[in-house]
């Protein structure tokens, strides 16, 4: 299982940076900021879908070394559903709670070299997936591996 854990993380972690990367070029190009949730709640969700597929597709090759089947789908496809409303309720609420504004402040605050080299780091839009990933990969990982493990022997 720690194995799993290994593998899951660093295709997790590859579905993030795909997830991270179409959320921020979307936001650049549709111009979202935090005073616009409702893009905002978009472009995170069409990062998420893009970045589904490719977990999905090494999840079991790789990550499970498992073979697909319908029900294995479906449950991944659950798992990531309940996941993906894990995801959009935490950013909301930690949005309505103010927690981007106060993580780009400290950021500022704390290396106002790395802010000026790179604005985007001081931007609460921009820091919010942050907590959001730390809760919901751990919770991920125990559903994504029932799904798609169950019936192998």
């Amino acid at each position: 299982m720690v194995a799993q854990f290994v593998r899951f993380f660093v295709v997790g972690g590859a579905a993030t940076v795909v997830h991270l990367g179409v959320y921020l070029a979307l936001n650049a190009l549709c111009g979202a900021t935090e005073q616009a949730p409702v893009l905002l709640t978009v472009t995170y969700a069409i990062g998420y879908a893009v970045s589904f597929v490719v977990n999905y597709m090494v999840s079991l090759k790789w990550t499970f070394k498992t073979s697909g089947s319908v029900s294995k789908g479906a449950g991944f496809a659950f798992s990531h559903l309940a996941n993906a409303g894990a995801h959009l309720g935490l950013l909301n609420f930690f949005r309505w709670a103010g927690l981007g504004r106060l993580m780009a402040s400290a950021v500022t605050a704390l290396v106002p070299g790395a802010v000026a080299l790179c604005p985007m780091l001081g931007q609460p839009e921009s820091l919010l997936p942050l907590p959001v990933f730390c809760i919901v990969v751990p919770m991920n990982f125990l559903m994504v591996r029932f799904f798609l493990t169950r019936g192998d022997k």
